[in-house]
C-alpha cells in the first residue's frame, strides 16, 4: 500500500489573468499547498467557499467585479468570515487604500510578486 499523501492545504486564487493564475498555482504546489483556480466571475465568493479554501488569493482590478466587491460578499458568510485573504495588486499593495471589512487577516502583495514572500505569508496564514 503507498504511503498516505499528507494533507495538503486549499488556496483559492481568485484572478482574471490566467498567465498569473497558473503561476501561482504552480508555485503554491511546489510550496506544498492545493491551488484552486476560482474564476473571476461574479460568483467568485460562492466558488472559494465551495472549495473550502485556508487562504485566499484575491486580484483587485478584475473585469467583472472588484476584489473588493468579493471580499464584501466573502466576509458575509459565516464559511469564509474568517479565512485569511491576500490581496493581490499593481495597484493597492499598502493598507488604508480601501476599509477592509470586518472578518479574518488581510495581507496585501504587490504584483509583480515576491513569489517566496507570497509563500511565507500563505504558509503563515495557512498555519503550515
Amino acid at each position: 500500500m503507498p504511503p498516505a499523501q499528507p494533507h495538503r492545504p486549499t488556496v483559492a486564487i481568485v484572478e482574471d489573468q490566467q498567465a498569473i493564475t497558473e503561476l501561482l498555482t504552480e508555485v503554491l504546489q511546489d510550496a506544498g499547498f492545493a491551488p484552486v483556480a476560482a474564476p473571476a466571475i461574479p460568483e467568485a465568493a460562492a466558488l472559494v467557499r465551495e472549495v473550502g479554501a485556508v487562504v485566499i488569493l484575491l486580484d483587485v482590478m478584475m473585469p467583472e467585479m472588484s476584489g473588493w466587491q468579493v471580499l464584501d460578499e466573502l466576509r458575509a458568510h459565516p464559511e469564509t468570515r474568517d479565512t485569511p485573504v491576500v490581496i493581490t495588486s499593481a495597484v493597492y499593495d499598502r493598507p488604508g487604500l480601501h476599509p477592509l471589512p470586518p472578518g479574518g487577516p488581510v495581507r496585501f502583495a504587490a504584483k509583480p510578486f515576491d513569489v517566496a514572500g507570497l509563500v511565507r505569508t500563505v504558509a503563515e496564514l495557512s498555519g503550515s
